[in-house]
This record gives C-alpha cells, structure tokens and sequence, in this order.
C-alpha cells in the first residue's frame, strides 16, 4: 500500500493541463453516506485508458450532490485547463445535471459537455433535450468516439457529424445522430483501466469491480439489451482478466473482487479455465463475486465445486417474480423450478450466499401474483437458510427497455417516465391494471418487511459452521449481507463468533481432550441478576439461571485462568459434594453447555 500512496500524491499533484475530465456524480448522497466509499464507475476509467494509449491526458473526479459541484467543478476545469467534460449519465443524476450544466457554461464558456452512459444510449434524444449546454451525447461504448472529440481541435458540426456514435444539437437547433459504431469483437484491445492513474478522489473512491466481457445474451423485456435487435457478446481472455485481477490485488490489497458481467457463467469451457487459473494462483484465497443464469447453472450444475474451490462466494440470480406467468412475460427463459433446483445445489456445494432480487409492480401484477412472490421468495431463503439474500425493488422503466417502449403489451401504464420521484428501483413509476401507485409502494414495504421477519426466524436453522463462515467472509472480506448483519446484531453471536473469525480462539467443540487442560475460556455475556439469582443469556436472548457450578464457571471464565486452574479451584470450593465425581467431566459438561449457548470461547495455549 506504500506504492499506491505514493502513487496518489503523484496524480494529486500532477493535474494541471488536462485533455478532459470526467465527472462520476453521486445524485443520490444518502446512499454514500452509508460508507465512506463510493464504486469507482469503471465505464469512465476505461475512456480514460483508451485516451491514455494515444497521449491524451484525462482524469476522473468524483462528486456527489452535497458537494458544491457548481463552485468546485469551475474552479478545477480552469486549473487544469480543461475543454472538455464528460458525465455518466443515468436515471437518477440527469435532474442533476440538468440544473448544473448551465451554471458550468456560464462559469466556462469555452467547455465542451459531453453525455454518456446508459441515459444517453437508452433514450439519447430524451436526454440531450433534458439537458442544456450540451455539446453532443455518446451513444453505446465510448473509447473511439471520445477518443476522437479530444483529438479534434475544434467541435464543431463539421467534426461532430463524421464521428461515429454521436447524438448533437445542429446549427439549426435540430437533433442529430450519426451512424452507429461498429463494435470491436477484440475487447482485448481497450485493455483495462489503471485506475490510479486517472483518479482525482484515490482516498474516496474504491475499485472492486472487474469486467470480463460486454453485452448479454439475455432477452430480459425490462432490460435495455432486451430491445435490442441482436446482442454480440464479447468476452476478454482469462489471460487479461487475471492480470487485472493480479494488478487489484497488488494495487489496491483487494481480497473480494465483483465480476459485474450480465452473465458470467455461460461459457462453461471458459468459466473452468477462470477457475482453474484461480485455482492455480491464489487457492481460494482471492474471493469473487458474479452473475448467473438459473437456466444456464441448471444444465451445468456440477460445475459448482469447481466455482467454490477458485474463491467464488456469492452469486446472484435473477428471481424476478414468483410467478411463472410473470417470468415469461419478461422474457427470462427461467422456470421457477430451475430457480429452486439451483438454489438448492448452490448451497449443497457450500457456496455461501445466493442473492435474488425481486421485481414489485411490474408485468400484469396483481395481489395475487404479489402473494405468489413473496410467497416464493420465503421459500428460497428456506431452502438453504443463511445462504439466500433477497431483495426487493419496484419496477423503473429502463429507456430502451420493450417494457418502457410499449408498456400496454405487459398491462402497464408508465406514470413517471423520467423516474423524476426517486432514484431507480426504490419508488413507483408504473402502475399496473389492477394495482394503483400507491397499492404498490404498500406491497413493496410488505416484502420487505415480511422478508426481514423470515431472516429473524431461520437464525436458528442456521448450522455452527456456515455462522463461522458468514462470520469469517463479513471479519476477514468485509462481506456484509443481511445474515451477518442480523448475527452481529446479537451479543452472544457477535461475541462468540468474531473472535473465532478473527483468528486465535476456537469453540469447545474444536479443543481436543488432551489439550483442555491448559486451555484458557473467556465469557462472551456478562452475568444478570433479579437480586437473588445469577443468570447467563442464552443465544435466543432468554434468561437462563445459574446452577451453582455454573455461576462458578462462568464467572472465572474471564481468560485469565486454565481450565485446569478452574478445575482445581473447583475441588477445593466444596461445589462438587460427591467425591466419586470427576470435576474436569463435571466441568466439561457444564462448558460444553455453555458452547451450545454461545456463552464462552477458548484460547489455545
């Protein structure tokens, strides 16, 4: 980490005379505020990469809306003498930028704006007229029209209509598209992003996601790559896909790695060499996360060990709707038994966690179809308890989507096209024939709620050792999930199985006999009282009361005795009244008690 620090005063210092910049901007601050990290939008990282390879300077700055963006942003553009600016645009941050853009041409009259990101590509003419002050809009993929707006010395109309990929404003105040890029089926060729290099915000800003490949093979109805006529996946070699893997680890000390591809796993002979390279190089040391198919798994299901051996630790499954009905509509090409079967053998093969979100208010809902969800969702989570993370989010219309382009053919009325109430997937932006706007914030606040009381009620299906895993993924990969959020929440759990996690101390369970005696317990609950009786609290979080041995144990487990040095204060205390027993059988049974309530670890000596 020495190096990267030494590498963030280098780039802090050195970002004066720019080609451009490109603004990542967070609409959204509450959802930052639950971290002191934002996601790295690695989309931009790698326009700067491509731009890099020609000997154009451009560098990537982070905001988000509690920022002074229209102070801040100025006076950086006019530091680094920068004439060009580009923003990643979504759903959520166009009002932002609708408002900021004119403010930074007034500040910078000579800045170029350019519009990028899945806003532009979706609905590029709605966007360009939603934002002023624009100079053009980048439709698709980025590196080769960008490259070519820093290369040109001047953008004007001229230069703009013969570069591919474009959306502009004419000098008639008409909007104008150019023709279509032709995609590179050699992604090889753009490389990947030295993120180190590019980034204004190196203490802000982290960089866990890891792309393999582009497009989807998907026909998802809500999904943009659903309205497209054909979809070309590409894919980049394992070879280029470790090494950027290698370079995370070395650069960033990165231990848990996101492969945010659509769908990862559906080359199964290049799936097994990403595992076996895996394997090769870091023996499960380096864990990853992905995206999968149900249908696909179902058909390559014996692959799941080898996904576990090379690091893989949660995948995510598009659940969608508890309704097969709904499935089709949308296109998934998944049966809801396809979902079971593979939730099941995910965590058969120890694969920790299994994430599936589902879809509220969307195709021809109903408060049946609502019910069969939910209903299916509880089912999954009790399949395989503590493996199953569900999630819930309403139905936003995606521009570009066949559902946002003809929502009467899936029973829809689109009431907020723009998603002007609320950032994407957490408010109601359609209604359906049988469900009204607010029938539907309700049925969503319903799953939730539903869903965080299933949670509380499988804590206890939860076997020994999958609570040591979660445990261990959340201590040593800061993996956090709803379970081990649930367990933390609960002293016994916490106290009992973090420092397990942590390293140097294990349960009863794990001490072997001939090593009991010079082991060293340590409560993990303080000791109750009503004022005539000592209780202890049980993992359930009820009151147990002490026998008398009990109470003695439990009060010189504090790690500073043996449980030999218990033993023999026990003898001697009179406790133990029958001479034939054993103390240290005595003793054991009693700790092996307290193991079963999470009341004491151990410390080996």
């Amino acid at each position: 980490m020495d190096g990267f620090m030494k590498n963030k005063n280098e780039v802090v210092g050195r970002i004066t005379n720019i080609d451009a910049l490109l603004v990542q901007l967070s609409a959204n601050p509450y959802f930052d505020m639950l971290s002191s990290y934002c996601i790295g939008q690695l989309g931009q990282y790698y326009l700067a990469e491509y731009a890099d390879r020609y000997g154009c300077n451009v560098k990537i700055k982070y905001y988000n809306s509690f920022d002074k963006i229209s102070e801040l942003l100025p006076k950086l553009i006019n530091k680094t003498l920068c004439r060009i600016l580009g923003f990643y645009v979504d759903s959520d941050n166009v009002w932002a930028l609708r408002a900021l853009t004119p403010l930074l041409k007034k500040n910078c009259p000579e800045l170029h704006i350019i519009l990028g990101g899945p806003q532009v590509t979706g609905d590029p003419y709605g966007t360009m007229q939603l934002v002023p002050n624009v100079t053009c809009g980048i439709i698709g993929e980025g590196e080769v029209p960008f490259l070519k707006l820093i290369q040109s010395e001047a953008l004007d109309e001229d230069i703009l209509t013969n570069i591919d990929g474009l959306i502009y404003c004419n000098s008639s105040k008409k909007l104008i598209v150019t023709k279509p890029q032709k995609q590179n089926p050699n992604i090889d060729e753009f490389g990947y992003p030295k993120r180190e290099k590019y980034c204004l915000d190196p203490d802000k800003v982290t960089f866990s996601q890891l792309i393999t490949g582009r497009g989807c093979m998907g026909r998802c109805a809500f999904c943009y790559e659903g309205g497209r006529e054909h979809t070309n996946l590409r894919v980049r070699s394992i070879d280029s896909c470790l090494e950027e893997i290698d370079y995370l680890v070395k650069t960033y000390d990165i231990k848990y790695i996101n492969l945010v591809d659509d769908t990862f796993i559906l080359n199964r002979k290049r799936t097994e060499e990403f595992c076996n390279r895996m394997i090769d190089k870091y023996q499960g040391r380096i864990k990853w996360y992905c995206e999968a198919r149900a249908d696909v798994l179902s058909k390559n299901i014996d692959i799941l060990p080898l996904l576990k051996q090379a690091g893989l630790v949660k995948i995510q499954l598009g659940g969608e709707s508890g309704c097969q009905e709904i499935l089709d509509a949308y296109k998934k090409g998944v049966t809801i038994e396809q979902l079971e079967f593979v939730t099941q053998t995910i965590a058969e093969a120890g694969i920790p966690y299994i994430y599936v979100n589902f879809i509220i208010g969307g195709a021809f809902e109903t408060e049946y179809t609502f019910e069969k969800t939910l209903n299916f969702a509880k089912k999954l989570m009790h399949i395989a308890p503590g493996h199953v993370e569900v999630s819930s989010s309403v139905f936003t219309p995606t521009p570009g989507s066949p559902m946002y382009n003809h929502p009467e053919e899936y029973g829809l009325k689109i009431i907020d096209k723009r998603s002007i109430r609320g950032a994407s997937c957490s408010f109601v932006f359609a209604e359906t024939e049988q469900l009204n706007q607010y029938k539907i914030w309700q049925l969503r606040n319903k799953f939730n709620n539903e869903i965080d009381k299933e949670y509380l009620s499988l804590i206890e299906s939860i076997s020994y050792e999958q609570i040591q895993e979660i445990f261990y993924l959340y201590t040593n990969y800061s993996i956090e999930t709803p379970w081990s959020m649930i367990l933390k929440s609960k002293a016994n759990y916490r106290n009992y199985f973090e420092p397990i996690a942590r390293g140097g101390f294990c349960g009863f369970k794990d001490i072997c006999k001939r090593d009991i005696s010079c082991a060293i317990p340590y409560r993990t609950t303080h000791l109750s009282s009503d004022g005539v009786a000592f209780y202890r609290i049980s993992k359930s979080g009820d009151n147990i009361k002490n026998s008398n041995l009990e109470n003695a144990l439990i009060t010189l487990s504090a790690g500073k005795l043996s449980f030999q040095e218990i033993a023999n204060i026990i003898r001697t205390s009179a406790i133990i009244t029958d001479e034939c027993k054993n103390v240290e059988e005595e003793c054991m049974a009693v700790y092996q008690n307290f193991d079963d309530n999470l009341s004491v670890i151990w410390k080996k000596v």
